[in-house]
């Protein structure tokens, strides 16, 4: 995309949430406006059941009993050439083994012998082509060892130089009978044989096959097989040939090679079979990336998208098309097999069809006004996420669905498309509607560091089903009455505001676990209640104490009315009469019924009923009560303190208290300067 266009979406993440593009759990050729991604039909669903899954195995089962049912390598040999061979020779013979690599063992087995043609004419080839076929069951992975992996290994006896024919060399003699010359090779009755050899992996350790039907150059090397001499006596330096740089490509214009064809048949050929056609190699520069027939897998423009019976076309050539370009020694490139994609029509791809080929040009609008737009692109992939949609319809709903931070509109232009890109205002209510932010909290909880705050409860909707509408491209032409996205929202949360009932504030999410409604007297209002009443001077410590108890009282209960007095008292003698004596504030209750009593809040009647009752209560413990004894103790004081400055206080300490009280004056007019 253009610079301007990312510096504008980096402006927009900065002043509203961060943007992150979408990560579905979902697979896109199994979405309804993805069919064209789809590479299978589902036409087998229609008249499928569940027997149908037991007579698959029984068929499999019934395969592996009878391995005549099973299928078959076939080997075509087509010619043996080497260049150094320049007179017409006898055809060589070919050995091909099977070759069985277990944990802690290696076994060959030969499959057959193959006379092949040295050399043979590519205008005019041998009508006639030697075959061998293997059995799939040979290449089994628990045939009383688990084998690791399959090798092919074929092996060529060619007259040496010497001019020997080939044919008056008996293969099948007793190995005995053969014996070897100082350099390697095989002397038989007087002739030496050279012996070549390669080989293949058919089957790797991770029991993946390796080849497949195509045409084969196998390069070969000479075998130099062990020689058995007597041990010499005197050791001695040997010279060793310099080492000729040789590229991969270079052994099959010096070394001798083996051409031949692999096919995988469900019946067997041996002997001498037709010679096959040969197959024409793939122009220069084609490679399965760039062939017409992937065009679903790979990117592509929507010229490729428009010209499905072309596809069609190219693909039915590609299949009978090889590559003869060798990557080694040992392998060819097989014979392609592109991915056939069965393509659902509907009536938006046709119109997709009629339009032919259509530029894409994306709108950017800056706050409703200002607009950028891009180059127009011919292909229809998203500019987010680079996903292939094959068709304006797709790409439209993908960018809708996958990409909603922003809103897309669809504006038909001659050229093709526009789609007009602006911010969602509405994705994640980043300023109205949000569930996440339906109540603001408080400055200090919004953002708080000190720890985990309860938030309100939202819901994302994973399955939403909707009616489906046919597809249709006016579905992008207008955003606002959209019936298709007024179904159902995709996010819901708890929309309901409670508010409290005294102050009238509404409930924060953080809230939500206390019942408040039945608490009018939070903490933060009793420390309150606590600090005014301790500010009095007038009063002392304790009617203070008497009166945040009375307070706290009528706070948590609601008490409202003059009515509810008496029952207050009662309530508040139920509550807190225990706590009332043992901070020995007896007499202060009293004085505060009596204060009632005066301002004729309470009768008569409730006055002596309360004063009973706390006396009752005093009662409760006995004689050895705690309560008792801190009323006795306070007694006692009261007692004390009455007799030494009371009015049973007796004249000499009545005289003692007078002089000093009389000291104090006259030390005080001494302080202010008076002699």
């Amino acid at each position: 995309m253009d610079k301007k266009v990312l510096e504008w979406i980096k402006y927009k993440q900065t002043m509203s949430s961060s943007y992150r593009p979408s990560k579905p759990i979902f697979l896109y050729r199994n979405l309804t406006y993805m069919r064209q991604r789809m590479s299978r039909s589902h036409k087998s669903r229609r008249g499928f059941k569940i027997d149908m899954i037991l007579e698959k195995l029984m068929l499999k089962n019934n395969q592996e009993e009878n391995p005549g049912v099973r299928g078959y390598m076939t080997l075509t040999f087509l010619g043996f050439y080497d260049k150094k061979v320049e007179t017409p020779q006898d055809p060589v013979k070919v050995e091909t083994l099977l070759l069985k690599i277990c944990h802690k063992k290696r076994k060959d087995v030969s499959v057959g012998t193959s006379e092949v043609p040295i050399n043979p004419c590519e205008n005019q080839p041998p009508p006639k082509a030697p075959t061998i076929s293997i059995p799939n069951e040979s290449f089994s992975l628990n045939n009383g060892h688990v084998a690791k992996t399959y090798m092919l290994l074929l092996r060529v006896y060619c007259t040496s130089s010497t001019g020997c024919l080939m044919h008056n060399c008996d293969l099948d003699e007793p190995a005995q009978k053969r014996r070897k010359s100082s350099t390697g090779s095989i002397k038989s009755g007087g002739e030496e044989i050279k012996l070549y050899g390669s080989e293949l992996i058919v089957y790797d350790k991770h029991n993946r096959c390796l080849l497949t039907d195509g045409d084969y150059e196998l390069g070969l090397q000479e075998v130099q097989t062990n020689i058995r001499s007597s041990p010499k006596k005197h050791s001695s330096w040997e010279s060793v040939p310099d080492i000729k740089e040789c590229g991969p490509f270079e052994v099959f214009s010096k070394g001798p090679t083996l051409k031949f064809r692999l096919n995988w048949t469900t019946e067997p050929s041996n002997g001498l079979v037709d010679r096959p056609a040969p197959i024409h190699p793939l122009p220069n520069g084609d490679n399965k990336e760039n062939r017409s027939g992937n065009t679903g897998l790979e990117r592509s423009s929507t010229n490729n998208n428009n010209n499905n019976n072309n596809n069609n076309n190219n693909n039915n050539n590609n299949n009978n098309n090889s590559n003869n370009n060798n990557n080694n020694n040992n392998s060819t490139l097989p014979t392609p097999s592109p991915l056939n994609s069965s393509r659902m029509t509907t009536s938006s791809e046709k119109t997709d069809t009629v339009m032919g080929t259509q530029q894409i040009v994306y709108q950017f609008l800056y706050n409703n006004n200002s607009r950028q737009q891009t180059e127009a692109c011919e292909d229809l992939h998203c500019p987010w996420c680079s996903l292939d949609c094959g068709k304006l319809y797709s790409l439209l709903k993908h960018l809708k669905l996958c990409h909603s931070r922003f809103t897309f509109t669809y504006v038909p232009i001659p050229q093709g498309a526009r789609i007009d890109v602006a911010i969602n205002e509405c994705y994640d209510g980043s300023y109205a509607g949000s569930p996440h932010e339906l109540i603001s909290q408080p400055s200090n909880v919004a953002f708080s560091r000190t720890g985990p705050t309860r938030r309100t409860s939202v819901t994302n909707i994973l399955v939403c089903r909707p009616k489906r509408t046919k597809p249709s491209l006016s579905e992008f032409l207008e955003l606002d009455e959209n019936e298709y996205e007024s179904q159902r929202p995709y996010i819901t949360g708890h929309n309901r505001l409670y508010h409290h009932t005294v102050t009238c504030l509404p409930i924060y999410p953080k809230e939500m676990d206390i019942d408040s409604e039945g608490e009018n007297d939070p903490k933060w209002l009793q420390t309150k209640t606590r600090m005014m009443i301790d500010d009095f001077t007038d009063v002392n410590e304790g009617e203070k104490e008497l009166m945040k108890m009375w307070n706290l009282h009528v706070m948590k209960y609601g008490y409202v009315g003059d009515c509810q007095i008496p029952l207050a008292c009662q309530m508040f003698l139920e509550t807190k009469g225990k706590e009332l004596l043992m901070k020995n504030l007896y007499r202060n209750f009293v004085l505060h019924m009596c204060s009632l009593f005066d301002f004729g809040l309470i009768s008569p009647v409730v006055l002596y009923q309360t004063i009973q009752k706390l006396q009752e209560i005093m009662k409760e413990g006995g004689e050895d009560s705690d309560i008792r004894k801190v009323l006795q103790k306070s007694h006692e004081a009261q007692v004390e303190k009455w007799l030494n400055s009371g009015c049973h206080a007796s004249l000499d300490t009545k005289q003692n208290n007078t002089n000093t009280k009389e000291n104090l004056n006259i030390e005080g007019l001494n302080s202010n300067g008076i002699e």
